[in-house]
């Protein structure tokens, strides 16, 4: 027998490995729990990379799957997932594939789904953008599959356009690293620079390949006099407002395709 209560809402996550970074989740959930009283909140992970290494360590983490199962298992029929994720990319093919029988689920929308998703991102960054200093929002791209990289280069056009002092780079595949000369070159007249990660947590990309001790970590390349690296998105509330935005999309979603059954 199905339950009769709110509908769950999922928090699927890529995951991370270090404490800090498991932190700006902790805060995400209860934002979203203040937001949402009346319902459960569970977590999923995606990475398996990170599941696996965080079980050696006596640390269980649930894959999407598995949290879909167990929402079943105790009664529910019905279940949101919201991606914590930037772009509808790979990761999130991969949540909108997920399936549970017996459980009717609805997948939310990536952060950087639509234009008003776009322009609202952009302002909920703005704040943190420094005058007097170069700015690199650090963006994770993927490599192996470009055209997820489209929403990137979208808010490097929309982001640059309106911030003359701040560039967009990728880890990975476009934008890519090639914009860190040009931050190099003003890093030298502004005698600053600051790194915003726009990326849900500080992890290891932004631990390793931008702020390291590495000459090859964007801080080195940059190369300014004095380095700044902000919060993560996880921490930024408009940024929240967005994703709280689709959990309420998906939930009248999910609401109106019960109605029709």
């Amino acid at each position: 027998m199905s339950k009769d209560r709110a509908t769950p809402i999922v928090l699927a996550a890529f995951g991370a490995s270090s404490p800090r970074a498991r932190e700006v989740y902790g805060e995400i959930e209860a934002r979203v729990r203040k937001t949402y009283p009346a319902h459960e909140i569970a977590w999923a992970y995606l990475s398996l990379r990170i599941i696996d290494k965080q079980r050696k360590l006596g640390v269980i983490l649930p894959a999407l799957p598995e949290a879909l199962q167990a929402l079943h298992n105790a009664g529910y029929s019905k279940a949101l997932v919201q991606p914590l994720l930037v772009v509808p990319g790979e990761e999130y093919a991969t949540v909108k594939s997920a399936t549970c029988a017996g459980l009717r689920i609805v997948v939310g929308e990536a952060l950087l789904s639509t234009a008003p998703d776009m322009d609202a991102a952009v302002d909920a960054v703005s704040p943190q953008v420094a005058t007097d200093a170069i700015n690199v929002l650090v963006c994770h791209g993927n490599k192996r599959h470009p055209e997820f990289n489209a929403p990137l280069l979208r808010l490097k056009s929309a982001a640059e356009a309106r911030f003359k002092n701040l560039i967009v780079a990728s880890v990975e595949g476009e934008p890519g690293t090639e914009p860190l000369e040009e931050a190099r070159r003003r890093s030298r007249q502004m005698g600053k620079a600051v790194f915003i990660p726009f990326m849900i947590v500080a992890g290891e990309h932004i631990l390793n390949d931008v702020m390291g001790n590495e000459p090859s970590s964007w801080c080195m390349i940059v190369g300014a006099k004095d380095t700044l690296c902000v919060e993560p998105l996880g921490r930024n509330q408009a940024i929240l407002d967005i994703y709280l935005g689709h959990i309420e999309s998906g939930l009248q979603k999910l609401k109106k395709e019960c109605a029709n059954d």
